[in-house]
């Protein structure tokens, strides 16, 4: 992983290998190599003759603000010298106040010439606390680069990992250090990712008035992904008492903390959109894998478990890629997913069985709908191994249906 560079990694190294500019705030999930990442990007950048000073606010129980001015000034102080400096400051989020004085001191940077300016990157483990700094003090004054769940590219590029594996665990890096002990590795993901974010990112950041109907919708979402469920029934399945309003509020806590993410019913009025029932897509499988406490082996064993799996993690793709994504349901009729950029849709729709979705009557239910443009994903289109590895904006790019069958799920 040390030599791997992930996209969004090489942007944060050409954007940090340019003239001083906004600070950069690097924003996403828990355990997914933030930290790394800048790690590396401070490497290549001190091979160029770059000096840096990088910190983390996780090695002191309680920073004081002064400590970001401390390093701010050891920063400054280097950049007197004409060596351009990177000044990389971690887990700054424990720090009050922070997004408040990084304010003030990048407004005093400006007043100096270009050259004697450090260049800033900011990021921190709870994503919800440094999105929370950054809507607080800093309007104008960053630029955000989001690190998402590693997708199946990624992950077979970084560590060789293949499709089935990463339909039953995929999303996390650090996966590659537990095998072949899979449990081991579902006990980290409960232990250090979901209950870190449960207990600490949302609970700190927002008054969470049913701390167990949080956990429970969380929960449920893993038990169900992919799946449309009205908010109505979710309140009945679920065991703590609440009301549809403070449902709606818990799944948008848990999709801005990158756990799940609810998608609306498409439709070109608004409205619509916002009222009806979401479909629930866990935005890593590894998610699903931990609190359903499954193993890939039992997941082969199920094939309408599998394709649940299948589902989603075709959902989350599409979702890392900055897609606006929905589903369409009328009666008997549905597409799983419409996937959306500007004015540009495309219908996609998820099979592992040659025997259902044909790509001309996919088409003909999306242009009946308005969506110009469909994809199967599975035996009769593109295969689900080479979508889950492309950059699903080349398909919505592309000029029409489905290519021609892969023979493959």
């Amino acid at each position: 992983m040390e030599r791997f560079l992930r996209p969004m990694t090489k942007e944060l190294l050409r954007r940090l290998a340019e003239p001083p500019g906004l600070p950069q705030i690097v924003v996403g999930p828990r355990q997914v190599g933030k930290t790394t990442a800048i790690g590396q990007v401070i490497a290549a950048l001190r091979r160029k003759g770059f000096a840096a000073v990088s910190v983390n606010a996780d090695a002191l129980a309680s920073p004081p603000k002064e400590w970001v001015v401390r390093h701010w000034r050891e920063a400054d102080a280097l950049a007197k010298t004409g060596k351009p400096v990177i000044l990389a400051l971690d887990e700054l989020q424990k720090i009050p106040g922070w997004s408040d004085i990084v304010k003030r001191e990048f407004d005093a940077s400006q007043r100096l010439q270009p050259k004697r300016r450090p260049r800033v990157v900011i990021s921190g483990s709870s994503a919800l606390l440094v999105s929370k700094g950054m809507t607080e003090s800093m309007a104008g004054r960053f630029e955000v680069i989001r690190f998402p769940h590693w997708s199946l590219d990624e992950e077979s590029r970084a560590f060789g990992t293949d499709m089935e594996a990463y339909i039953s665990l995929g999303g996390y890096p650090k996966r590659r250090e537990f095998l072949p002990d899979v449990g081991r590795f579902l006990g980290y993901v409960r232990d250090s990712i979901i209950e870190s974010v449960l207990n600490r990112d949302l609970l700190l950041l927002h008054p969470v008035d049913k701390p167990v109907l949080l956990r429970r919708l969380f929960e449920f979402a893993c038990h169900h992904p992919a799946e449309m469920v009205s908010l109505q029934k979710m309140l009945g399945q679920l065991t703590d008492k609440g009301n549809v309003t403070t449902i709606a509020h818990y799944l948008d806590l848990l999709a801005a903390a990158f756990l799940i993410k609810p998608l609306q019913k498409y439709s070109p009025k608004i409205l619509r959109i916002r009222a009806s029932s979401p479909k629930l897509v866990v935005m890593a499988q590894a998610l699903v894998a931990a609190v359903q406490e499954k193993k890939p082996a039992e997941l082969l064993k199920d094939p309408a478990l599998r394709g649940r799996w299948v589902e989603n993690a075709v959902g989350s793709h599409l979702i890392r890629s900055g897609l606006d994504v929905f589903y369409w349901r009328d009666r008997d009729q549905e597409i799983d997913f419409i996937a959306r950029r500007g004015t540009t849709s495309m219908a996609v729709e998820v099979s592992t069985s040659a025997k259902k979705h044909e790509p001309e009557s996919l088409a003909r239910l999306a242009r009946r709908i308005g969506v110009p443009k469909s994809l199967v994903v599975g035996p009769k289109g593109v295969s689900l191994a080479e979508f889950l590895k492309t950059d699903p904006t080349i398909w919505l790019a592309g000029s029409g249906s489905s290519p021609e069958p892969s023979g493959t799920a």
